[in-house]
């Protein structure tokens, strides 16, 4: 144990100043499938999970977990490296520039797992039908590549995060001459698209003249642009999605092979409450998302020869008291905030049956003697685990 902790913090020293480049890549293959090689040129698939574990009786908008003294990725990172995970999808890179570098190369260093990279298309005063904004959006960008791009264990840059949603009348609060001009709310959103896909193309040709070492992606909420990419969007290296349906990604796959591009889920999962019964439900949970895994793995280099999916990342690790608005961060809230009819609770009677605080591979509990949130892992962790490091 004394041996296993001081080789830990020899290597916390040698990544918090060692700086290497390396390559990550996306390759077509003759069959037009796609492999992912990592910095070891070995293939790879992603086994991820969004991480964002946000403390009971913090929100998200105040806690920082990168100025947190007790770094809860020292506790998270060794159940990460027991379950198999090789890969997680931050959201928020803090305004520290050393400390984030120091998670990301600590990550790497001591659990071999990588970072997706978020790097913001929305921000403050959004309005793509300003040449001003846009200026302002892709310098922020570029500077953030140039200042991180040769830290070890970043893996993507990942832009945006379900940027399609916001081109709708009702979430755009934004226009141009020309889109007020169209007739039809379908006519105006796909003009939105295509002014942000184009957009996105310009800042990810810019990204590989600063950094040909990481491939960059865009993360969707939907397919329903995906007819757009193609022509709007021709050098971006892969395309994500956060996907909240059935048991599968149905349709998924077919729709890709639009934009001829592989597809990364940036975002599945399911929660582990139980609307009906008003209990947790952990089976239920872990049926659900190792089905939606075991889809996933179906269509990545491993079984299909034409390989479109490059993995996909859990949303969450754990629990998030804090996302429904009325009961306070310190309540673990049992109101649903949307309907999923797709899902196994779902009622007309009851519809809002998605419960945003219980996503959590872990469940938390407050600790009186931990200096973090007790972490209590749900079936769904072991069932991973028994895919994803069989061997553990």
């Amino acid at each position: 144990m004394i041996r296993c902790i001081l080789y830990k913090i020899l290597l916390i020293a040698i990544c918090t100043n060692y700086i290497c480049a390396y390559k990550i890549r996306i390759v077509k293959q003759s069959n037009n499938g796609w492999v992912l090689y990592d910095d070891t040129n070995n293939p790879f698939i992603i086994k991820g999970v969004c991480y964002s574990p946000t403390p009971i009786g913090e929100t998200v908008w105040v806690y920082n977990m990168f100025e947190d003294e007790n770094r809860p990725w020292f506790t998270d990172g060794d159940y990460m490296e027991q379950m198999g995970v090789n890969t997680v999808r931050i959201y928020d890179t803090g305004n520290n520039v050393d400390k984030y570098q120091k998670f990301i190369r600590q990550m790497y260093k001591l659990y071999s797992i990588y970072t997706i990279f978020p790097l913001p298309l929305k921000m403050e005063g959004a309005d793509f039908g300003s040449e001003e904004y846009k200026e302002r959006v892709k310098k922020k960008i570029l500077d953030v590549v140039e200042e991180y791009k040769d830290t070890p264990g970043i893996i993507f840059w990942l832009l945006g995060n379900e940027i399609d949603y916001f081109f709708y009348d009702n979430r755009a609060y934004w226009d141009t001459e020309e889109i007020r001009e169209l007739n039809s709310p379908f006519r105006r959103a796909k003009a939105r698209a295509e002014i942000v896909f184009r957009f996105a193309n310009n800042i990810t040709k810019e990204i590989k003249k600063i950094d040909d070492a990481h491939p960059v992606g865009i993360s969707l909420g939907q397919t329903f642009f995906f007819n757009l990419i193609k022509e709007n969007l021709p050098d971006i290296d892969f395309v994500g999605l956060n996907y909240y349906q059935g048991r599968n990604f149905s349709t998924v796959w077919s729709s890709a092979k639009k934009f001829n591009k592989p597809v990364l889920i940036t975002e599945f999962g399911y929660d582990a409450f139980n609307t009906k019964t008003r209990k947790e439900d952990e089976k239920s949970q872990a049926k659900f998302i190792v089905s939606l895994w075991k889809d996933i793995y179906r269509h990545t280099w491993v079984q299909n020869d034409s390989a479109i999916a490059l993995g996909g990342c859990i949303f969450e690790w754990t629990d998030e008291w804090w996302k429904y608005p009325y009961g306070g961060p310190d309540v673990h809230d049992k109101e649903g905030s949307w309907p999923n009819p797709a899902w196994l609770d779902f009622s007309p009677e009851n519809p809002n049956n998605v419960q945003e605080e219980w996503f959590g591979i872990f469940k938390i509990v407050p600790s009186e003697n931990e200096k973090i949130d007790k972490r209590i892992p749900r079936l769904v962790y072991y069932k991973l685990k028994e895919i994803w490091n069989p061997g553990y």
